[in-house]
Formats: C-alpha cells, structure tokens, sequence
C-alpha cells in the first residue's frame, strides 16, 4: 500500500454492510461445524441472494396461508437451498424452491424444516 492509498478516503461502513457481513458468517460458521453448505464454492453474494430469496418466499407463503415461520426455522430452509444450489446449480434451485412453497402451501411446513437453526 502506497502513502497515497494510505490517505484515501474509505466510504463508510454501514449498519446494513454489517448485518449482511454477519449473516454470510453465521451461515458459513454453521455449515462449517456440520459439514454442510455453504461452502467456498459459494460466494458471499450468493449466500446472501439465496438466503434471502428463501427466506421471503416461505415467509410471504406463510402469510398467505395466515401463519407465521419463525426466524430459526427460515434459516435452517435457507441452510438446506445452499446445499441444492451447491449440487444441483441454478436452474434446479429455482425449480425446487418453487416445488417446495407449492408443497407448504398444500401440505404445511416439512417437519425437518421446523428446528431452530440458533
């Protein structure tokens, strides 16, 4: 780093950079102490995309079905899509999650989707 980088003005970090960047933590603590996905194969912003798109399609089901999934249940739905997107890519990730709102919503939440994930 030169004297010049040294003296650079950084944009400043914000409460939403922070939330994001403990979040991408969290989930990687976790799949790493169950050797599970998310793993490196999967980047920071797709970890972010994915759990976020989870978790607002069952949410968003939920209200529709006039329930409410608790937070620890999103995040371990969101913890399993890393592993479909990590094996089966893309295409079949959005197919599956619209499989399984479809299958929420005529036949309720799995039962291994309901644990606290923390």
């Amino acid at each position: 780093m030169g004297l010049l980088d040294f003296f650079k003005k950084k944009e400043p970090r914000t409460l939403l950079d922070e939330f994001q960047e403990t979040t991408v933590k969290l989930f990687r603590n976790i799949g790493e102490a169950n050797g599970v996905p998310p793993t490196k194969k999967l980047s920071d912003e797709m970890i972010l995309k994915i759990s976020q798109e989870v978790m607002t399609a069952f949410k968003e089901a939920g209200e529709q079905k006039g329930e409410h999934i608790p937070g620890g249940y999103l995040m371990t739905i969101a913890m399993k899509f890393f592993a479909v997107y990590e094996m089966s890519g893309e295409g079949f990730y959005y197919d599956h999650l619209n499989y399984e709102i479809n299958k929420y919503l005529n036949e309720g939440l799995r039962e291994d989707y309901k644990h606290n994930l923390i």
